[in-house]
């Protein structure tokens, strides 16, 4: 199991520099073949991003169709321990979600964000991840 980070799925979206191996990653999680959570945070600022509600019920409706992926919720004491956790090790908001997950599953973290390799989170991106 992983935690997806947000730029992954923007990659694709956005047909940035790593968007090729990240949407491997991505269409092996909807196959089913890799298993992953994403944060229902994340989800709601891919959404912000997306803006036009056509597109964002596009974007969900796909999401939901993903055999491989969980959706997780956090409560507001977590989110609250999160940005407790967040401030001592230097990370921002979001990215402290989703150290506090993915410390609390043990699981890596699925980022092309680099802030993750000063914390105790082991960070992977797609091109490092082999379906099985």
């Amino acid at each position: 199991m992983y935690l997806i980070d947000a730029n992954i799925i923007l990659e694709v979206l956005y047909k940035r520099k790593h968007w090729r191996e990240s949407r491997e990653f991505l269409n092996a999680v909807k196959r089913g073949s890799i298993g992953a959570y994403i944060l229902h945070f994340t989800l709601h600022g891919i959404s912000a991003i997306l803006g036009r509600p056509d597109i964002v019920s596009r974007f969900l409706t796909e999401i939901l169709s993903w055999r491989g992926l969980l959706i997780a919720d956090l409560s507001i004491d977590e989110e609250l321990a999160a940005a407790e956790i967040a401030e001592k090790v230097g990370l921002d908001f979001d990215d402290g979600l989703h150290y506090y997950f993915a410390r609390k599953m043990r699981i890596p973290i699925v980022s092309y964000d680099r802030d993750f390799d000063k914390t105790d989170v082991q960070r992977l991106e797609p091109a490092q991840i082999k379906a099985s």
